[in-house]
């Protein structure tokens, strides 16, 4: 209902001339771009969510990858945990240009830089979830000797899947924006690109409809992350 409220006064404010539609189309033109070019988008789009999934999935790799690593080694905790936090006080989109120095102007800047804007909060809400498990099951498993890696895999991993989880939804996010950034920067396709070269020509019809391809790209891959949650996992 909301959405459809602001549609209608979209398309009413159009038709007062509140906005010039150069400006602000009617949404009846942003539907007719995105049927009479939806193949032509479509193999952007298909482009910028393959960049989107490997960014984010390397981030969550690396991510949760390291959250282990401080969990079982307090010098490595102590050694990365504050290098990371003074990397994130970084503005990222300072670094933008220096990916495309280092990587080229293909997919491996646009993957790198997604994965460095992603990997931060995985790494501490993953770390946090870890750290943070109830110190009873932890005794528990001591006196039951097990191994530091079975009371990893078996108690602490279980316990820490929501703040895990909640590490990744917000990764994702942010590696959508670093692979759409990459693409105002370097690329010749992907949705970032064609909503560039529509700006720049003042086609904001197909501006806004690269936006909703953009939209049903975050979508689907929210969707992908949605779908591990009832994986079977060992629980302690």
């Amino acid at each position: 209902i909301v959405v459809g409220l602001v549609l209608w006064a979209w398309d009413e404010a159009v038709k007062a001339a509140v906005v010039p539609p150069i400006i602000l189309p009617a949404p009846q033109e942003v539907w007719f771009i995105l049927t009479a070019q939806a193949d032509f988008m479509y193999g952007h789009a298909q482009k910028t969510f393959l960049e989107c999934f490997f960014g984010f999935l390397f981030a969550a790799l690396a991510g949760v990858g390291l959250a282990t690593l401080m969990t079982v080694s307090k010098i490595c905790r102590e050694m990365l945990y504050p290098n990371l936090v003074l990397f994130q006080l970084i503005p990222t989109i300072a670094l933008a240009p220096l990916f495309v120095l280092w990587f080229g102007v293909g997919s491996e800047s646009r993957l790198a830089y997604a994965m460095c804007l992603a990997l931060f909060p995985i790494v501490v809400s993953a770390s946090t979830g870890l750290m943070g498990t109830n110190p009873y099951f932890l005794r528990l498993c001591e006196s039951l000797t097990a191994t530091k890696w079975q009371t990893l895999w078996q108690v602490r991993f279980p316990f820490a899947l929501p703040h895990i989880f909640t590490g990744l939804r917000i990764g994702l996010t942010l590696a959508v924006i670093g692979v759409v950034v990459g693409e105002f920067i370097t690329a010749q396709s992907g949705i970032g690109f064609l909503i560039a070269y529509a700006s720049s020509g003042m086609e904001t019809a197909l501006a806004l409809a690269a936006i909703v391809f953009l939209l049903g790209v975050g979508l689907l891959l929210f969707l992908l992350l949605l779908m591990l949650l009832p994986l079977p996992l060992p629980l302690p």
